[in-house]
């Protein structure tokens, strides 16, 4: 340490806890955190592409600040699937939904030029691929509890030690 003193060795179990909780929170955080994309009037289109799994659901909405046709257009492996033109405003979004065959999605969402707002993507997985990191996450964390509990039943009472005065 830095002091110069020691410090006990860290157990498995409290590694495992920490790995486990982490991999828990890490998921949560990054999969379930979704903030929609804010774009002002006058931004390029947003694009963006996935690698999906036939079944996989691709979820559009955009909110725009006033009335505003919406354009969307998805393309599946280079090819076009959808070229849709919805109507959105203030109290209504436009919504769309595409139900992808498997392969690279790529995706492009166009507002009017004078025309702003929040644009959300979601993508629903078909297969329980999203949930992997939760099992293990879980898996990981019940091993450390487990062993903390076995350490602590094998943990032997210290020994006391008789001490006698040299005469």
């Amino acid at each position: 340490m830095a002091g110069g003193g020691t410090a006990p060795p860290l157990k498995m179990s409290d590694v495992l806890l920490l790995i486990g909780v982490s991999l828990l929170i890490g998921t949560l955080f990054i999969q379930a955190w979704d903030i929609p994309t804010k774009v002002k009037a006058g931004d390029d289109p947003l694009e963006g592409n996935s690698r999906t799994f036939s079944g996989d659901v691709l979820e559009i909405e955009v909110q725009t600040e006033n009335q505003s046709n919406v354009r969307i257009e998805v393309f599946e492996d280079g090819d076009e699937v959808s070229d849709v033109e919805l109507f959105s405003d203030e109290s209504n979004p436009a919504s769309f939904s595409y139900e992808s065959n498997g392969g690279q999605l790529t995706w492009k969402v166009t507002l009017e030029d004078d025309v702003g707002g929040e644009i959300d993507v979601d993508l629903e997985r078909a297969y329980f691929l999203n949930y992997v990191p939760y099992i293990l996450g879980a898996l990981i964390t019940t091993a450390g509890v487990l062993k903390k509990n076995a350490d602590e039943d094998n943990k032997e009472d210290p020994i006391d030690a008789i001490i006698e005065d040299e005469d």
